[in-house]
């Protein structure tokens, strides 16, 4: 079985407007929310082999959030080529990926990361796609498990098995 978690970065600040796109940081609710999704991750037990993430400053921002406390990835792979970047590249980029990386944690940005799930999986009619098609809030992780021999074999292959964003693990505290 092979696993791909499709994230979003936490919510980014836009308080310096001097600042470009790619250097933009996270911002208070962010930093909260990426958190909130590490514990998450934490509590579920969640290993990823290998990272691929945008290297703009808050995708790598999350990331950190996020492994604080987790078992360290095989290996992080950290690109300008996934800023901004369509989801068929970033399919092609994940085919490249060896078969010995089971698990493989993305964090990118919209839209590409509502397309990369809508050109992977074959189950689009369940609620959580809905749901994530609607829209694929910041900090939030579609969770795809893949049936096959090797990450070449992933389009249209996957089930979306999870779609959860930071309000739903917040609502499920309360």
């Amino acid at each position: 079985m092979y696993e791909l978690y499709v994230m979003r970065h936490a919510k980014s600040s836009w308080s310096d407007l001097n600042l470009s796109d790619f250097e933009r940081p996270l911002n208070g609710r962010g930093k909260k929310n990426a958190k909130l999704m590490r514990e998450f991750f934490v509590k579920k037990k969640f290993i990823f082999d290998y990272v691929m993430v945008s290297s703009s400053k808050r995708t790598e921002k999350t990331l950190k959030i996020i492994l604080k406390k987790l078992s360290k990835p095989k290996k992080i792979f950290s690109s300008k080529k996934l800023y901004l970047t369509n989801e068929q590249k970033i399919i092609d980029m994940i085919k490249k990926v060896s078969n010995k990386y089971k698990s493989i944690l993305l964090i990118n940005h919209e839209p590409t990361v509502r397309n990369l799930v809508r050109e992977l999986i074959k189950n689009n009619n369940s609620n959580i796609y809905k749901l994530l098609n609607y829209k694929f809030s910041t900090c939030a992780y579609a969770k795809i498990n893949f049936n096959i021999n090797n990450w070449k074999e992933i389009t249209n292959k996957g089930i979306l098995k999870e779609f959860v964003r930071p309000k739903d693990i917040q609502a499920s505290k309360e």
